[in-house]
């Protein structure tokens, strides 16, 4: 005789099988047949032919995302039928919530559909981002600023730049959106002062760094982002005061990095910016130099009707002389074409310009001047190239070098 159990096992599989057939048509039927863009009709139909609610249910919830407060009552239907088959689907509670919102309802009902919101899925970041935004909208603030918090802090650091967006609406002083919003680890002050430094704000740059531990390493990030930002908003002494700080024998009136001891840098800060075109090549020679470790070294391919104008140096200088002489030194070995590289100094009041003295010469002295208002101020030296519009002799080849760079007030007359 056969076991019951197994003869059941054969009547069940079958059974089951035809059932989820007989769901699936049902669910294909309803989905092909309903009128989504009358929800409280809608309902009343799937109520009768699809009580469990499945797809169809999904679907005509979904409908309701771009009308939410247009039919208040009839979303509201929609989403509490919905919601108590599915009770663990935070989108539909939020929906519930703003539909209430929206239909002026009071703020105690919207925030009990979105704290349910919150409660069936609490560690959803999206949710956690939705809930401050309508918690503004409600002027509840404390709980803004709560989901915000507990958001940023389950975030990646670079996500710090939203939070801060968002915060400062109703925290406008920088200090207290660090203190506040800003979780305790370094990454988060790190993303902070890159934020400031995108959108120029120095108050906030000053707070992160503040909090940040020092000296910070000559070739740190937070470094270039506070430097940069002071620099932007004209704050020079600042800005020296903290690249001093890493790097002390960078003083004003001195030419940063003059004997190239250290890398070129990343073009942030006083380090030289080395934005060139294809066919230009900028980098350390250790082999060729007059000053001790190395030179900076131009390399031309010969390829390119070259416009070099993105390599340079910023130099501050401090108050008390209103002319500046930059000196050094350079070399040039088989450079062609009929327009060739020239060094640019640029001051407040003036620039002054320097061609090179040959295609080919060997480490030779030069001085450039210019004069500035008196008060410290930034100056720019750049090695340039212009392209020709000549239809030969066009592609730049060659190398050139340059070290030694020294930079001296120059002191007035004194007047009777």
């Amino acid at each position: 005789m056969v076991p019951v159990p197994l003869v059941l096992r054969w009547l069940v599989l079958p059974l089951a099988g035809v059932a989820a057939l007989g769901v699936a048509l049902v669910e294909y039927q309803t989905l092909r047949s309903l009128q989504w863009e009358r929800p409280a009709e809608t309902l009343s139909e799937l109520v009768v032919r699809q009580p469990w609610g499945g797809l169809s249910g999904q679907a005509l919830a979904s409908t309701l995302d771009d009308t939410l407060g247009l039919e208040p009552d009839a979303a509201e239907s929609v989403l509490a039928w919905q919601l108590q088959r599915y009770p663990l689907a935070p989108s539909r509670w939020f929906s519930r919530a703003l539909n209430a919102h929206y239909a002026g309802a009071c703020p105690t009902r919207v925030l009990e559909h979105l704290q349910a919101a919150l409660a069936v899925q609490p560690a959803q970041p999206a949710v956690k981002w939705e809930a401050v935004s309508l918690s503004v909208d409600l002027g509840r603030y404390d709980l803004a600023e709560r989901y915000l918090r507990d958001w940023l802090r389950e975030q990646p650091a670079h996500r710090t730049r939203e939070a801060l967006t968002a915060a400062y609406f109703w925290i406008p002083d920088a200090a207290e959106l660090i203190e506040r919003i800003l979780p305790a680890e370094e990454e988060y002050l790190l993303a902070a002062l890159d934020f400031a430094r995108r959108v120029v704000w120095l108050d906030l740059a000053e707070q992160a760094w503040r909090r940040l531990p020092h000296p910070r390493p000559p070739d740190d990030p937070a470094l270039f982002d506070f430097v940069d930002v002071a620099l932007d908003e004209g704050e020079l002494d600042r800005a020296m005061a903290a690249w001093q700080a890493s790097l002390p024998d960078d003083r004003p009136g001195a030419v940063p990095n003059a004997d190239f001891q250290r890398e070129l840098g990343p073009g942030r800060g006083f380090t030289w910016r080395t934005r060139l075109p294809a066919g230009a090549r900028v980098s350390r020679d250790e082999a060729e130099f007059v000053t001790a470790p190395a030179s900076l070294r131009l390399d031309f391919d010969g390829r390119e009707n070259l416009r070099v104008s993105g390599l340079g140096l910023r130099i501050p200088t401090p108050p008390g002389a209103n002319r500046w002489i930059l000196t050094g030194q350079w070399r040039a070995e088989g450079l062609t074409t009929a327009s060739l590289p020239y060094l640019l100094l640029s001051g407040e009041d003036g620039r002054d310009r320097l061609d090179v003295p040959a295609t080919s010469f060997d480490w030779t002295p030069f001085a450039l001047d210019v004069e500035t208002s008196g008060d410290g101020a930034l100056l720019q030296l750049q090695i340039r190239r212009d392209p020709t519009r000549r239809d030969f002799d066009r592609f730049l080849s060659g190398q050139l070098w340059l070290d030694a760079l020294r930079l001296e007030p120059v002191t007035a007359p004194a007047t009777d």
